[in-house]
């Protein structure tokens, strides 16, 4: 509503709310208002006509440096969610399955074990149903395990979250109409969420065990394409008939939960 006023500052005057301290609404006011914020924008030459700029939101607090501090426990949340929405806003010309392995490797730097796994890596584990959505394309496929061991005992087993990462979505062989076909760059967000979450967990320096496995391909129409009444092998052993190329993602996600199941998840 702000935005639509044409305000560029606001100040908001907070109280208690059920259970929720003074501060404690202040910091999430702060988080909806950081949330909100969100734009992508860096391909865009101009601004709209019609845009304005709101810059500053004044949130008065009794005591701010206690509502600061349950802010900032926000934060890792929000660099999760800003990074998995980088991600999936990104066009399918900058982000494939190899340059979205590099933004993985980016976590890194705070402390996850990221590990990328290309063709003949995936061939000598048999990932068959994977590779299977991937082999139309020019661009190879990637999976990506991704470990945060936050907990004590690293030993301990870990959580395992698995997303399919469809960079681009044609639907191969059974080609999808072409009305809506621009929206297929959305097929990579449920490893998006994955990713985030990653950085989130790191962020906080969470103390649990985590491991994330994403699924990176392209699936494209092309000579070498997959083709409905293919039969593949996927990593678990189990042969699968592709009757619809278009029903990719469980294929995906097929090798990306049996690579899971190699850390002996707890769940």
């Amino acid at each position: 509503e702000l935005t639509k006023l044409h305000a560029q500052s606001t100040n908001i005057i907070t109280a208690q709310l059920g259970n929720l301290s003074q501060e404690e609404v202040a910091a999430c006011i702060a988080k909806g208002a950081s949330l909100r914020s969100y734009k992508f924008d860096k391909y865009r030459t101009k601004k709209k006509d019609d845009e304005t700029t709101f810059s500053t939101a004044n949130i008065v607090v009794t005591n701010p440096s206690k509502a600061e501090q349950s802010y900032a426990d926000y934060k890792p949340l929000i660099e999760g969610v800003f990074l998995a929405r980088d991600l999936v806003s990104e066009p399918p010309n900058i982000l494939y399955p190899s340059s979205y392995a590099e933004r993985c490797k980016e976590l890194e730097k705070l402390g996850v074990k990221v590990e990328v796994l290309g063709l003949s890596e995936m061939t000598k584990l048999g990932m068959g149903a994977l590779l299977g959505v991937g082999q139309g394309s020019s661009r190879e496929s990637k999976l990506v395990v991704m470990e945060w061991r936050g907990d004590s005992n690293a030993k301990n087993a870990p959580i395992a979250i698995v997303g399919k990462g469809v960079c681009f979505d044609t639907g191969g062989i059974s080609i999808k109409p072409s009305n809506g076909m621009e929206d297929m760059k959305y097929d990579m967000a449920g490893s998006a969420a994955v990713v985030g979450a990653m950085h989130s967990l790191a962020a906080s320096k969470a103390k649990v065990n985590v491991v994330g496995v994403v699924g990176l391909v392209e699936n494209m129409p092309d000579g070498n394409a997959q083709r409905p009444s293919d039969v593949v092998t996927s990593m678990s052993g189990q042969t699968i008939e592709v009757l619809n190329t278009d029903a990719e993602g469980r294929l995906v996600l097929a090798d990306g939960l049996a690579a899971a199941s190699e850390e002996q998840p707890d769940a």
